[in-house]
């Protein structure tokens, strides 16, 4: 293992102010991470971007397929002895989770850091799922940062901890972590260490169901000697009140616990309530944090996502949190919502405070309806080519179930035309079962289609299709291929070719892994040439109709990455329109606006993209004139 650095105090100008991933991804390249594999995901995605910045000539970076396929190249190259990391956010843990549970029981060598950024709220997820819960399933060690130079702090103790029980290491950074900024130090000296070396112990690396009760048997020893290690023992520390004599304390991890350190300096609290931050949730030593805040106070804990301190810390002391309402069982841990529990667990104690304050705990994020959706739902792109595409769909299978997937595309639901979003992937194999489901019954066949994006069909569409065309599924799916991963900032997906760095690689073409899935009925089209689109999305409509699987591709570049207007602006002729608004309401393109009675093409909007001719039902948009 490298030897720790001694770094040394900088004057305050010196400081740069970084995103918390952007702190990640220093720590990784000053502690000699070699191979860096991702898949990008909000609110993950920076850290490997960050990352290339850097340039270092012995470290790999890839964009990788999927988050199973990141997780196992970075743990091959673990075996070889090198320093490695996995990035993605809670739910790709998901896809991860296969190999990672394995992976527990075979360990590591080098250094291996799993970071999965939580999304408390959740903000860009489709769950708050809690990634502690996944480390205890594992059996794996998991650091909570409290801050971004926490975080940047953590992956040194976390290769410390990866390579003295050679096991992987789950850093944890929330989406608070990930996305505020703090000071950070400029990036110290690169370390270095040995070369990759493959040691064979096919015991461990391939060990059958009969080993495997030996690795697991040795990974709880492990784990009950890293619970009462100078690492796990020193990740409980006080943040205040070390001293304090009031019938509170308060235990914390992640952001929550520097957002109730500020609450009790704020208040003049701070030498009076215990406050103890938990930043090793996994192994819990119970001991350790009982002695610290004793068995007679009445304790808060504030963590994010669910209760897994508090479950730790129930039957051996007085616990609050949220399995008693003081903090609610879903939605981010806010400051207000962290002062409002602080508040009441302290005039619960009668520690003071204030006379009690009626803080309300909010539930539902600002600005949401009940349904959970903002009541202005973000829209897709003025010339986006995915808006047309949906509209084709909706107007020649007007009848259709929409199997739509992840990704900025499933904005379609504003244009009715995406009726079901479950998981990366799902569209296809959804569509397959309603296929089937339609199939037992009697009557008219019931037009079904799967929408997915370019980066999802690569990503875990395949399996999806292949499995649809062996059982003899027929339906349409419309793969947009727009050439980037666009909801997360345009990174590469396999069919350009270009890799994480910005070197070229080898481009995948969607057509030919559509062919090799088995499908024979196979459409390539601009949906910017619409009349063009629309006849062979109804030949691929017709041909599902008849038993065969239709794919069409929907091919036109994402309009943020044009970086020039696509056509001249169209003309809008309000002596015919007949104020409708097809084209605002129904279409939803942001580029055609009204300001009090007059309705217009705005032109520092419009990309020129011309699918509003097509669109208005009066002809009252015109093409616009060549420039």
């Amino acid at each position: 293992m490298c030897p720790r650095q001694t770094r040394h105090p900088l004057p305050r100008e010196e400081f740069r102010l970084l995103l918390g991933n952007e702190a990640m991804a220093q720590g990784l390249y000053e502690e000699g991470c070699r191979v860096a594999t991702a898949y990008p995901g909000t609110p993950s995605t920076e850290i490997l971007e960050a990352l290339s910045a850097f340039r270092a000539p012995d470290l790999h970076l890839e964009w990788s397929v999927n988050e199973k396929v990141a997780l196992e190249v970075a743990c091959a190259a673990s075996y070889t002895g090198l320093r490695t990391a996995v990035i993605m956010k809670q739910v790709g843990l998901n896809v991860a989770l296969d190999p990672l549970m394995s992976l527990a029981y075979t360990g590591v060598v080098g250094g291996m850091l799993v970071i999965v950024a939580d999304d408390p709220g959740p903000h860009s997820s489709q769950t708050e799922q809690d990634t502690r819960l996944f480390a205890m399933a594992a059996g794996l060690p998991v650091l909570d940062p409290t801050t971004p130079e926490d975080a940047r702090e953590m992956v040194s103790l976390g290769y410390r901890i990866s390579e003295r029980y050679r096991l992987p290491v789950i850093l944890r950074p929330l989406l608070r972590i990930c996305h505020s900024r703090a000071p950070i130090p400029p990036p110290g000296e690169r370390k270095t260490g040995p070369g990759p070396e493959f040691r064979k112990e096919v015991d461990r690396w391939a060990a059958t169901p009969r080993h495997r009760l030996a690795l697991h048997r040795e990974l709880n020893e492990k784990l009950k000697r890293m619970t009462v290690s100078r690492e796990c023992l020193g990740a409980y520390r006080y943040l205040c009140g070390e001293k304090g004599t009031s019938g509170l304390a308060v235990v914390a991890s992640g952001v929550p616990a520097s957002y109730a350190l500020d609450c009790l300096r704020e208040w003049g609290l701070d030498g009076i309530v215990p406050l103890v931050c938990v930043k090793m949730p996994y192994p819990f030593n119970r001991e350790r944090v009982a002695a610290m805040v004793g068995s007679d106070r009445k304790v808060l804990v504030l963590e994010e996502t669910g209760p897994f301190v508090e479950l730790m810390l129930r039957g051996r002391l007085n616990v609050s949190g949220r399995y008693d309402g003081t903090v609610p069982s879903e939605g981010e841990m806010t400051s207000d919502t962290v002062a409002a529990a602080l508040n009441r667990a302290l005039y619960s104690t009668g520690t003071g405070r204030v006379a009690r304050a009626e803080t309300p705990i909010e539930t539902e994020a600002p600005g949401r309806e009940g349904d959970g959706y903002s009541e202005t739902p973000p829209v897709l792109c003025a010339g986006c080519p995915h808006r047309t595409s949906f509209w084709a769909l909706k107007s020649e299978m007007p009848r259709g179930i929409y199997a739509g997937d992840i990704g900025c595309y499933t904005l379609g639901r504003s244009l009715g035309a995406v009726d079901t979003v479950l998981c990366m992937g799902a569209s296809i194999s959804q569509a397959a079962g309603f296929y089937w489901a339609f199939r037992q019954g009697k009557g008219h066949r019931q037009p079904v289609a799967a929408v997915i994006g370019d980066s999802t069909f690569y990503h875990s569409g395949i399996p999806a299709l292949v499995n649809a065309v062996q059982q003899g599924a027929s339906f349409v799916v419309m793969i947009l291929d727009n050439g980037t991963t666009a909801m997360t900032g345009g990174q590469p997906t396999p069919g350009t070719g270009t890799l994480a760095d910005g070197g070229r690689g080898v481009a995948v073409p969607l057509e030919d892994l559509v062919r090799g899935c088995g499908v024979t009925e196979m459409w390539i089209s601009d949906p910017l040439d619409y009349d063009g689109f629309v006849a062979d999305l109804r030949q691929a409509a017709r041909t599902a109709m008849e038993g065969k699987m239709a794919v069409i591709i929907s091919r036109s570049p994402c309009v943020l990455e044009i970086g020039q207007r696509q056509g001249p602006v169209p003309e809008l002729d309000m002596g015919l329109c007949s104020e409708c608004r097809v084209c605002m309401d129904v279409f939803g393109c942001p580029a055609i606006v009204q300001e009090g009675d007059e309705i217009r093409i705005a032109e520092e909007l419009c990309p020129g993209c011309g699918a509003c001719v097509a669109v208005c039902p009066v002809g009252a948009i015109r093409p616009g004139e060549p420039e």
